[in-house]
């Protein structure tokens, strides 16, 4: 008994080292050479009679975000299904949150992929299988993916694209009810999961979801324990969505400028594009020249040489948007150019302010904050 604990015991180090081995590869932008660390981390535990239920989840999880950098989805999914299977004893609510999480985020992107014009194969709306099925929430027909009647009175089925978003709302909410389990702990990381909700409204076009969850991210990023760049991130979003979705510029500036200058400098240079863009466009379309003029020098006084040029690029784009851009956006009008998650995906790890992974290219048309997946330990 003492000689298979010993054993046990020792694989479950060397399955630990190996999936920290992998975490740092990924981190470092290389999730081919990172996977193969993860799988030899689960051969090891493969050996092994019973091994930890918590380091097999972790490890399940962490290979899940290698295959996502990758593109592959389907298998980050399948992983990250696998990682909730075997540790349902684990006694640890935030890592399984965290797997929830990353499980909406993945059916999220699968859903971007499945849809019309959305980079793969995808599945025409109506294509989806009958047992994806769902009645609207007002029982009949519709948008939205729910089972309707066309204009024909014929049952119509929702699209592959809209049964991923369900299953995506599915995964989030599971995610929030455990991580809500567990306040303040973990708060970085339930923001997080916010902020990735508030990206699966947006695909739903569900403009008074995203001004829930955008309003409550912003209230969390206030918390102390937030790390500096996923709170930026939240105020961002909130602010894009006032000005481009709620027809309220006026209220963006208003927070941008009130929280910009305690988050700039905490963040690195490359994070600060979105939120100038947003800010500038914000002050841009109020109309107002003097209010433009005054929320460049601030920028400028706020994150320094780097910012205040930054700023002139961004405010004379703006500027040369002319008057039908401002009074679209001021009617609140949706615009096609979305805001969230069309773009390359940076990768937090568990409480941390660490990030790596593919980074947008060029100069933005709009804001930035592209959902995460998270890593576990």
């Amino acid at each position: 008994m003492a000689e298979i604990y010993r054993s046990a015991n020792a694989a479950g180090t060397i399955a630990a080292a190996e999936n920290e081995r992998g975490e740092m590869l990924r981190r470092a932008g290389r999730p081919g050479e990172a996977a193969a660390h993860f799988e030899r981390a689960l051969e090891t535990l493969a050996g092994v009679k019973e091994p930890d239920p918590g380091t097999h989840s972790a490890i399940l999880n962490n290979l899940a975000l290698t295959a996502y950098a990758q593109g592959d989805f389907a298998r980050a999914r399948r992983c990250l299904v696998r990682s909730l299977a075997v540790g349902p004893l684990v006694g640890d609510p935030v890592g399984r949150a965290i797997t929830y999480d990353n499980l909406g985020v993945v059916e999220v992107e699968l859903s971007r992929r499945a849809a019309p014009g959305g980079g793969d194969k995808g599945t025409p709306p109506g294509d989806a299988p009958a047992g994806h099925a769902q009645a609207g929430p007002d029982g009949g027909g519709g948008g939205n993916g729910h089972l309707g009647e066309d204009g024909r009175g014929v049952r119509r089925r929702p699209s592959e694209a809209d049964t991923h978003l369900r299953e995506a709302e599915r995964y989030f909410a599971a995610a929030e009810r455990l991580f809500r389990s567990v306040l303040p702990e973990a708060v970085d990381d339930y923001l997080r999961s916010v902020l990735n909700r508030a990206d699966a409204a947006e695909m739903r076009s569900d403009a008074e979801r995203m001004d829930r969850l955008t309003r409550h991210a912003a209230e969390v990023a206030a918390h102390h324990a937030i790390a500096p760049e996923n709170a930026l991130e939240a105020v961002t979003m909130r602010g894009d969505f006032l000005y481009r979705r709620g027809g309220h510029p006026r209220a963006a500036v208003e927070l941008m400028t009130a929280r910009l200058p305690a988050l700039l400098p905490e963040c690195p240079l490359d994070r600060h594009t979105a939120a100038l863009h947003t800010l500038l466009a914000a002050a841009t379309a109020t109309g107002d020249p003097a209010l433009i003029e005054d929320v460049a020098a601030r920028i400028a006084e706020i994150g320094g040489t780097a910012a205040g040029t930054e700023a002139t690029t961004v405010r004379t784009k703006a500027t040369n948007a002319g008057p039908a851009h401002r009074d679209i956006t001021e009617r609140g009008h949706p615009t096609n150019e979305t805001s969230h998650g069309r773009h390359a995906r940076a990768e937090r790890g568990r409480g941390t302010n660490e990030t790596a992974g593919p980074k947008p290219e060029g100069t933005p048309a709009g804001p930035k904050n592209p959902a995460k997946i998270t890593a576990r330990r």
